[in-house]
Order: C-alpha cells, then structure tokens, then sequence
C-alpha cells in the first residue's frame, strides 16, 4: 500500500526543487514607503504615545509627607532606556534627554516598519 502511494507522487526534478529552496531563503525586506502605500487608511488615525520614567510603592504615610520641592527616588539609574509605547504596545526603547528646556526622549531602537504597521492593523 506504501509503495502505490510513493508511485502517485509527481515526479520532481531537483532543479525544481531547488529554486523553491532559493525562493524560501529570499524573505522579501520592505522599506516603510513601500509598507506605507498598502496601509495609507492608517496613517490618520489618532495613537497615544507613552513612555515610563519608572515606578516606585509609597505607602500612604509616605504620599501624605510628599510637599513641593520633595523628591521620589524612582530606583532607575539615570541613562538607562525607557520603553516607547504606542497604544500600550511596545514598539522601540529610547533615552530621556532635555530639549529646549523640556524632557524628551531619543529614539535608540525602534521595531521594524511591519510589525509596527501589523500591531496598528489589528487594533480595534
């Protein structure tokens, strides 16, 4: 019975084969203009961006001492990278600088365009 199944395949020249092999290991790269093209719907619509300076527990009798001028050790080193977040979905990690006198963050490590473009094509 083995045998009659092996027979019913098509018959595959290796060179076939081999171009499908090649065409596996060649995973297209798009740039983000070409992303961008299929998914232009999305680009008006409205995302939050945010990102974490840290967090720390207070209890209540060390929120009700808190006065001006008081200072919330947030236990992370300064020059450590903060998360970036759109929609509450991680996208890339960046560094809080000041920029013309106010707090900002550099962009260091971003995800690629598409999965970027995925997470805000499955958003509801």
């Amino acid at each position: 019975m083995q045998e009659d199944a092996l027979e019913s395949l098509p018959e595959v020249n290796e060179e076939d084969l081999r171009r499908s092999f090649e065409s596996l290991k060649e995973e297209r790269v798009y740039t983000a203009e070409e992303l961008l093209i299929d998914y232009s719907g999305l680009l008006d619509m409205q995302a939050e961006f945010s990102s974490y300076l840290g967090t720390v527990d207070l209890n209540l009798a060390e929120i009700l001492k808190l006065q001006k001028g008081s200072i919330i050790d947030l236990r992370k080193p300064a020059g450590e990278s903060v998360e970036i977040f759109i929609n509450q979905r991680i996208i890339g990690k960046g560094e809080i600088m000041v920029y013309e006198k106010n707090l900002a963050i550099r962009v260091n490590e971003i995800l690629d365009s598409k999965t970027v473009i995925e997470y805000f094509s499955k958003e509801k």
